[in-house]
């Protein structure tokens, strides 16, 4: 019985000595970020209000797409009562309700780059330009659904970015380059918590399966 416990604890041991260190999750990261050009995944969201200490949650699809022009994509929210849609293109964010039948246009302006670093940190972030633009540290390992992930802390250098998030954290599969979990915390120490499954880089998809899809006589909403 006492080498069974041996060997269990050694066999624990060696499992600890080959994580990776932050040097070599960021190193895959900036690896995974020049392959990457496209991603689906399923979506499920978890958002807390700090105020009235209450959650609530969403499922949702999410597909992104790398281009020369920078970042597009669309998030389709599917929880049964508030179903809508989000679309993303340079500086235009377009918020979809079927049931209103309304789109809401927003322009980010100056912002669009900050937007595009934020939505990109699950999926092809390189690990030189986290350390550029965050204080970068591993907070150990934690399993996600019974995957094993890397915990990553992101805290902001940037007075602006501040301004949405003070602490990003990201669960990174071992070995892998992109989260299946996110978690923003922002200044009012509310939070939304992003778990992703059935993720699949580049995938075999149609151009129009990154454009929000409107159908005619949509009313269009100046947002700001």
């Amino acid at each position: 019985m006492i080498r069974l416990r041996w060997l269990f604890c050694a066999a624990l041991a060696a499992g600890a000595l080959r994580a990776d260190s932050r040097e070599q999750i960021l190193q895959r990261m900036d690896e995974g970020s020049k392959k990457l050009k496209t991603v689906s995944a399923k979506l499920h969201e978890l958002s807390y209000n700090a105020v009235i200490q209450d959650t609530t949650t969403q499922e949702g699809e999410l597909r992104l797409r790398r281009g020369k022009n920078g970042l597009s994509g669309v998030l389709m929210f599917t929880t049964p009562n508030d179903e809508h849609s989000i679309g993303f293109n340079g500086r235009t964010i377009e918020t979809y309700f079927p049931k209103a039948n309304q789109v809401d246009v927003m322009n980010v302006g100056k912002n669009a780059a900050q937007l595009d670093q934020f939505i990109l940190l699950a999926f092809g972030a390189a690990g030189s330009d986290l350390e550029k633009n965050y204080e970068v540290s591993l907070a150990g390992t934690q399993a996600v659904n019974g995957t094993t992930c890397d915990h990553l802390e992101l805290i902001p250098k940037s007075p602006e970015a501040r301004k949405f998030a003070t602490k990003i954290e990201l669960w990174i599969p071992q070995g892998q380059s992109n989260a299946i979990q996110e978690k923003v915390t922002e200044p009012s120490n509310d939070y939304i918590l992003n778990t992703y499954s059935e993720v699949k880089l580049n995938p075999s998809l149609p151009d129009s399966a990154y454009e929000l899809k409107l159908p005619p006589g949509v009313k269009r909403i100046n947002a700001k």
